[in-house]
């Protein structure tokens, strides 16, 4: 085999990994493209539930309120590359007035590579 036809069957073989790869993200509502948003299709993940616990907990302390994480209700993900946009749609108690359920709109970003989080967003969705 000449150097010319190695180096075409090693793209080749690249290319067809990448496209496999690709494929495979997707139907784990894994990374489609960077910068797309994805839905996320396993709310109930024990990482997804923790980012939304994440955010009710920053909200607090910046707001000095008390809101109780109760569960994440829609999510999408957007993979970039300085880390992960999270989107969720999350359900909280709202114990300073009578308990009552609401619904927010929070933003989380993480680098899980150098253990890094913020909350970008916290916004209350009024029904």
């Amino acid at each position: 085999m000449s150097w010319g036809q190695y180096l075409f069957f090693l793209l080749l073989l690249a290319a067809l990994l990448l496209l496999i790869g690709v494929s495979a993200a997707g139907e784990a509502g894994g990374p489609v493209g960077i910068g797309e948003w994805t839905p996320i299709k396993n709310l109930i993940n024990p990482h997804v539930h923790e980012l939304g616990e994440f955010s009710v907990i920053e909200y607090n302390k910046l707001r000095r309120s008390n809101l109780k994480f109760h569960s994440i209700v829609y999510g999408e993900i957007q993979w970039l590359g300085s880390g992960t946009n999270y989107r969720f749609v999350i359900a909280v108690i709202d114990d300073q007035h009578l308990r009552i359920l609401s619904k927010y709109v929070a933003r989380v970003w993480e680098n899980v590579e150098v253990g890094a989080r913020s909350l970008d967003g916290f916004t209350p969705i009024n029904e």
